[in-house]
């Protein structure tokens, strides 16, 4: 009796101490968890995914005909059994469908188109080591949907794995912690929820410890220790070498660029040619008079009334008389229409039109724009 009430007296300090001092608590045992070998996986509620190029999936847990409608557009439908995943195609992309089942409204989707292509990517030093601008171009298309968004990778060059990633929205990313000693590929890739487009990739052709000028330790491959030094020789030492002018690194444009803050650019004006359109003439109908005469009738025929002798004091009966003109009709040329004059044979319209952009040059709107990085520039400290 006296051992069991020992016993549990231990256990009641020991569980007051655990009670008291929770940073002491630790778990040292676990009944093991049971091994799952069937569950019901039929979803609880509507899922109803942009996950496919001009389609989409509907995931319902109660089945029937699922139908994707909108105004002006086919309908689409499939049947479901309850639970089972199902693919509404040919569905037009950027337009606002309602989804419904045997008739009833289960949900909306806006269908995306297979993104674009990302192109000039263009990758610069910051101010600050093992760290780079990447920046690119890509024109989100309609029907891409607006949640384009852009996976921006570094690569040692040779490796399969990245050394760093960012997702954004925006059309540049800054990715930091990279190695001096290394030569990477940077890549970057455009996608929405239902596809991926082609990526746009350059590989450096230095480290970039060679870029910047930065004084790195490339004793030892990245990630493995310095190996011992060497023991001193015993001759005498050489004569240390006359000190050379100090220098420093700076980063210049490549001539014919301007300073553009990160990066580097040029410009040209547009240029334009000429485009002639042509128009053929048409024609109307037009009367030319050359006389008139006198129509009488007894019933009215829009003309005038006028008592017996009325009209012609010689004598006339009464009646309805009216003046109708004498001529003929003929074919006339009509009149230029805007923006267009005659030339004699046709009508004619000549307008400016921008040429495309040179090689190499992109169009921002108000100018041709090339951008290019900054080479470092070694020169007197």
């Amino acid at each position: 009796m006296k051992r069991l009430i020992l016993a549990g007296s231990a256990a009641a300090i020991v569980g007051l101490a655990l009670t008291s001092s929770p940073a002491l608590a630790v778990s040292v045992a676990q009944e093991p968890a049971p091994t799952v070998i069937a569950s019901d996986t039929t979803p609880a509620y509507t899922q109803v995914l942009a996950d496919h190029i001009n389609g989409a999936t509907v995931i319902s847990p109660d089945g029937g005909i699922i139908a994707a409608s909108a105004t002006g557009h086919q309908t689409r439908s499939v049947k479901a059994r309850p639970g089972q995943a199902v693919v509404l195609n040919d569905l037009d992309p950027g337009t606002r469908y309602t989804i419904t089942r045997d008739g009833s409204r289960i949900g909306f989707v806006v269908p995306v188109s297979q993104v674009g292509a990302a192109s000039g990517l263009n990758v610069v030093t910051t101010a600050n080591p093992g760290e780079v601008l990447m920046s690119w171009t890509h024109t989100v298309n309609k029907g891409e949907g607006s949640a384009v968004q852009y996976t921006a990778t570094a690569t040692v060059v040779g490796a399969t794995t990245a050394s760093a990633k960012v997702v954004t929205t925006d059309t540049h990313a800054t990715l930091s912690g990279l190695d001096m000693r290394q030569r990477y590929t940077f890549t970057v890739t455009p996608s929405n929820s239902a596809s991926t487009g082609r990526a746009s990739t350059a590989t450096m052709q230095q480290t970039l410890a060679q870029f910047t000028g930065a004084l790195v330790d490339q004793s030892a491959p990245a990630g493995q220790p310095a190996p011992a030094p060497a023991p001193a020789a015993t001759a005498a030492p050489a004569p240390a070498p006359a000190p050379g002018p100090a220098t420093r690194t700076i980063w210049v444009c490549p001539d014919g660029f301007a300073d553009a803050g990160a990066i580097c650019q040029k410009t040209l004006p547009y240029t334009f040619h000429t485009v002639t359109s042509t128009w053929p003439y048409s024609y109307h109908q037009q009367f030319v008079q050359t006389g008139s005469h006198v129509d009488f009738s007894t019933s009215p025929n829009g003309g005038t009334y006028y008592a017996q002798n009325a009209w012609d004091a010689n004598g006339s009966d009464a009646g309805y008389y009216k003046v109708v003109p004498d001529g003929y009709y003929t074919s006339v040329k009509d009149a230029a229409p805007a923006g267009y004059t005659d030339n004699g044979t046709a009508y004619t319209k000549t307008e400016q039109v921008k040429d495309p952009a040179p090689a190499g040059y992109t169009d921002n709107g108000s100018a041709w724009v090339m951008t290019a990085a900054k080479v470092a520039q070694q020169v007197p400290a």
